[in-house]
């Protein structure tokens, strides 16, 4: 059975309160504290297990932050791999201001890995990948990581015969040039590869398309907030519209997006369903509050509106 296994070597403590104003020089009164495990691998893995895939994830915790990010997971039922890292996990904090509706995000850097936490990640790649998985590198290096990273561990992921995703913009160049089955990037980050901004979607789908032309990669998706996603491939160019939903938090949407269509595509759905089951998980978790993922009955209802 297809697992997708997430890689998160600079996972966050979610912590995220609402506060009626939000203004500099204040005692800021606080309420409604919730705490959740982030970094985008975590919150990927957290996705494909509510969504009933065969996942794993892979991340680093280390001192109080990371224990509290252990316990959380497990509460989760989520299946993982820790490595123990010296440093202390970091804290990302999220402020509601309901005032002015809208969010305040403070993502602190994290700790620093050493060589040799950095080879024993790798080797836990190695040693749980297997054909046809897909391994998702998402979120953020930690300070001071190599540049090639993410290329490192596409190349022992391939030499698996697994399929790597990546759905980060660090160390972006050196994964591309190893080149990547997937590669994600939102309405802000596509930029970064292109160098300007691009149309919807006929701009967007032409560069899409030319990545996979150049070989780079044999998919490349991008979402592109309320317009919807696309994906390109060798036979052709896939899309799927977003769900209209009363937002509450963007916090973990796009991780949510890529949960669901890696889940979907793990059950052999095509690629227009799995863009939609995907989309729907983003809406899903627009729909939550502060740093929480989707419900899966919203999922469900969501791609049941399709249907009507």
């Amino acid at each position: 059975m297809t697992r997708i296994i997430t890689l998160t070597p600079n996972p966050a403590l979610d912590y995220a309160v609402t506060a009626d104003f939000v203004e500099p020089n204040r005692k800021l009164r606080c309420r409604d504290p919730q705490m959740h495990p982030g970094g985008g691998g975590i919150n990927v893995a957290r996705s494909c297990s509510r969504l009933g895939a065969h996942t794993l994830a892979i991340f680093t915790a280390g001192g109080v932050y990371g224990d509290a990010l252990v316990k959380s997971l497990a509460i989760e039922n989520v299946p993982m791999r820790m490595i123990p890292i010296t440093g202390e996990t970091r804290l990302a904090f999220h402020v509601k201001n309901d005032r002015d509706d809208n969010e305040y995000r403070f993502n602190l850097p994290g700790a620093k890995m050493s060589e040799d936490e950095i080879a024993r990640f790798l080797t836990a790649i190695r040693e749980e990948a297997e054909p046809g998985d897909f391994v998702v590198a998402s979120g953020s290096l930690p300070p001071d990581a190599p540049p090639d990273l993410w290329a490192q561990a596409a190349r022992v992921a391939k030499d698996q015969g697994a399929r790597f995703v990546l759905d980060s913009i660090s160390g972006l160049d050196a994964a591309l040039s190893e080149g990547v089955y997937m590669l994600r990037q939102n309405e802000h980050e596509y930029e970064a590869v292109s160098g300007k901004k691009l149309t919807w979607p006929g701009e967007i789908e032409a560069y899409a398309k030319d990545l996979v032309t150049k070989g780079q990669v044999q998919a490349m998706v991008v979402s592109h907030g309320g317009d919807g996603s696309l994906m390109a491939t060798k036979d052709g160019v896939f899309t799927a519209p977003s769900f209209k939903v009363r937002a509450s938090s963007a916090v973990g949407a796009g991780d949510s997006f890529v949960g669901g269509l890696l889940t979907a595509l793990s059950r052999g759905d095509s690629e227009t369903e799995a863009l939609k089951f995907g989309m729907a998980a983003a809406g899903a978790t627009r729909m939550s509050e502060g740093t929480a993922l989707f419900d899966p009955a919203d999922v469900k209802k969501l791609m049941a509106s399709t249907k009507a």
